[in-house]
């Protein structure tokens, strides 16, 4: 088959997300087309050998991931040695939570880099606490936690809040984003953190998905104007 630059850029995207739904590809590469035609594309790559379809069943999303003939293109183009994935990672709602945050990025622009929390080690992380995603855009530093709520509130802001106010090193974030499952978690989060003069801010997950980063989906308190995060530091 025939590869076309967007091809290429679907493969060179899942070497660092390592698995994407459909629907996620969709919204990175096909923003004027139908998620049919992601599909048809999909199928192709997958036919080809250069991705991996996964299906637990027919109810689950389809993940796709990187195939033998999409690892031996990508490292004939200069990449490092690339190890294949087998199966998905187990908690696969925050996997795909960070990888959303990694796509709404992309698409916000002036993107200087983004690296996920598996990504970190192989950029020499140094610091203790890991967060699930770093990234910078427009010349501002972000870290960012998805939370599904599986964890206590109390032990969500001892564990990672706490670290995050010690601050880090010479690494200096403009603000923690902290996206959650649900506007009930969102509050309750915000509720504990509050006092922090922006440097935490919060939305949900299905807020950045429709809307992406630079729409006013984040709060800097619960009872505060929507805003987008720039607007929001500028008024810190």
């Amino acid at each position: 088959m025939r590869l076309t630059k967007r091809c290429a850029d679907i493969l060179h995207l899942l070497r660092a997300a390592r698995w994407l739904t459909t629907g996620q590809v969709h919204r990175r590469f096909f923003p004027n087309a139908t998620v049919d035609a992601a599909r048809k594309r999909l199928r192709k790559l997958s036919q080809g050998g250069y991705l991996v379809r996964f299906r637990e069943h027919h109810m689950a999303k389809a993940l796709f991931t990187l195939g033998v003939e999409g690892k031996r293109l990508l490292e004939q183009s200069g990449a490092e040695e690339i190890a294949l994935e087998r199966t998905p990672p187990k908690q696969l709602e925050h996997f795909t939570g960070i990888n959303d945050v990694r796509i709404a990025a992309e698409l916000a622009g002036s993107l200087s880099y983004f690296f996920a929390c598996w990504e970190l080690p192989g950029v020499r992380w140094r610091y203790s606490v890991i967060p699930d995603a770093v990234f910078s855009m427009r010349n501002r530093t972000f870290a960012a936690e998805i939370d599904r709520g599986l964890e206590t509130v109390r032990f969500f802001v001892s564990s990672k809040i706490a670290r995050y106010r010690e601050g880090l090193d010479g690494f200096p974030l403009a603000a923690v984003l902290i996206v959650t499952d649900r506007k009930a978690r969102m509050r309750s989060l915000a509720k504990a953190i509050a006092g922090e003069r922006g440097r935490f801010l919060f939305t949900t997950i299905d807020l950045v998905r429709e809307r992406g980063l630079l729409a006013p989906v984040f709060y800097r308190q619960i009872d505060g104007e929507a805003a987008s995060p720039f607007s929001l530091l500028e008024l810190s």
